[in-house]
């Protein structure tokens, strides 16, 4: 267990730093974009982006999915050429097609992103970064399945270098520049693509590998299109219940949170690798457990300690226009979560390739959220809408377990587990809505402290083994550099 404890880490910590900073230089260009565009025209861009992203994903049509499933069949590299190539080429023909449609339509696309006509002209800018979007997606699943780390973090980082660059040289930053920036920023990234994975795109299409591969993906596509639709079911609700200006305040609010997804983020593509490795071996399903535990101590607190400092952050990178955005934090954040224990949930159907099962898992956490939304959102607006985004995802996971446990038995401690989420989420409300000191470096400071000293006791009295091994690595740290 020692062994894949310390893969995973060194695996988290390579794809962490390799993501932080991705999102490090996202922070940088928030500012930029925060600044330039008022309430409502970041509600807007906020709009656009969502678009883009939702098409980016669904056009992949659960092959990047499938890719992954069906490269480990063989080592034959011609095999691999074969497989990406046909998935590849299926991609640029329903990419194609996608766009030709929805230029004929700009006027109903507008209508259904609630966005004023006044904006139009950045709708092609949009349009045309769909299919970039598309296959940066597709191929940075293909390095991450591949191993290759390093492709993997240079296609990533360098899309928002290359979105930095041109915003942080530009005198004055408009609406539509932002569009042209983020289209130049995927083309070229999509270039730097195609080079690094050229050794696999050959002009070979089987029909019949694509067939099984838009059989095993299809399930998957529907993965995305529960959980996207799921996601953005807020923005959906809140467009009707609040003006432009509270409606752009919200979306600040769900850039914030996305802090807490580099932890997730760099978690989620270590585990997945691991996990398809390790789970026929002894003390895998005991190790399953142990980790879930320890990674919910530590995602949530990370959470509140997001929350603490949330107040801090908004002003720095929005200004005091977005002073209010930390309200609803809590709950975007703890929403969050539960959808980043997916990969514990589902580990059972994923083990047994039963992929409708977790595509039914999403669909009943899909129906919960939209009801959820129906009965909150237009009373608690805001608040309201992540309520019921936390209550849908927490239902994904509950079922997710429930449908697991006969495939592969893991003796999770679930009372344990979701006893630390809920106290670090009480926590959480706490600290955002009561503060201990006027000034806000000191109440930061405050706060923080006390999270910490919480955090020792649930350590020492939960999970003595884990401080144990912590203090004595510690300690031998501390040994070799006196």
């Amino acid at each position: 267990m020692a062994g894949w404890t310390q893969s995973l880490w060194k695996d988290s910590m390579v794809y962490g730093i390799g993501y932080g900073l991705t999102r490090f230089l996202q922070v940088i260009i928030l500012p930029i974009i925060a600044k330039a565009l008022s309430l409502s025209e970041f509600g807007y861009y906020s709009n656009y982006v969502i678009f883009y992203s939702l098409l980016g994903g669904f056009l992949i049509f659960g092959l990047d999915s499938a890719v992954a499933r069906y490269f480990y069949e063989s080592d034959d590299k011609k095999y691999h050429q074969k497989l990406f190539s046909s998935a590849f080429l299926f991609i640029i023909i329903l990419c194609i097609f996608c766009l030709s449609v929805l230029f004929l339509f700009p006027v109903q696309i507008l209508r259904l992103m609630a966005i004023p006509q006044a904006y139009a002209s950045s709708l092609k800018y949009a349009l045309f970064t769909i299919p970039a979007v598309t296959f940066n997606n597709f191929f940075l699943s293909w390095f991450k399945w591949k191993r290759q780390k390093i492709y993997f973090l240079v296609c990533s980082g360098m899309a928002i270098v290359l979105l930095m660059i041109p915003l942080l040289l530009v005198g004055h930053v408009n609406f539509l520049y932002i569009f042209q920036v983020l289209l130049f920023s995927q083309l070229a990234t999509l270039v730097i693509s195609i080079i690094l994975a050229s050794g696999y795109i050959r002009p070979v299409f089987s029909l019949k590998l694509t067939r099984t591969l838009l059989i095993y993906g299809f399930p998957w596509l529907l993965v995305f299109i529960f959980g996207s639709s799921r996601n953005y079911l807020d923005r959906f609700f809140l467009t009707s219940y609040l003006d432009d200006d509270n409606y752009g305040l919200y979306n600040f609010s769900v850039r914030i949170s996305t802090l807490l997804s580099v932890l997730i983020t760099a978690f989620d593509m270590s585990f997945g690798p691991l996990a398809f490795s390790i789970w026929n071996k002894e003390g895998a399903a005991v190790f399953f457990a142990r980790l879930q535990s320890i990674y919910v101590l530590l995602i949530s607190a990370a959470a509140c300690a997001i929350s603490i400092i949330a107040p801090l952050v908004i002003e720095i990178l929005g200004g005091t226009k977005y002073l209010g955005a930390e309200k609803v934090l809590p709950l975007l954040l703890f929403a969050a979560i539960p959808l980043s224990l997916i990969n514990f949930s589902n580990l059972g159907t994923v083990y047994a390739k039963k992929s409708v099962l977790s595509t039914f898992t999403l669909f009943i956490g899909l129906i919960a959220v939209l009801i959820f939304n129906i009965l909150l959102t237009k009373r608690y607006l805001q608040f309201g809408a992540t309520t019921a985004s936390l209550i849908g995802h927490l239902v994904i996971i509950a079922s997710g377990y429930a449908l697991s446990r006969k495939y592969y038995p893991i003796p999770f401690k679930y009372l344990k587990d979701s006893l630390l989420f809920f106290f670090f989420f009480t926590l959480s409300l706490l600290f955002v809505n009561f503060r201990l000191n006027a000034t806000i470096y000191l109440n930061i400071a405050l706060q923080l402290s006390i999270l910490v000293i919480v955090m020792l006791i649930i350590l020492v009295y939960l999970f003595p083994d884990e401080f144990r091994k912590a203090r004595l690595r510690l300690t031998s740290l501390g040994r070799r550099q006196s």
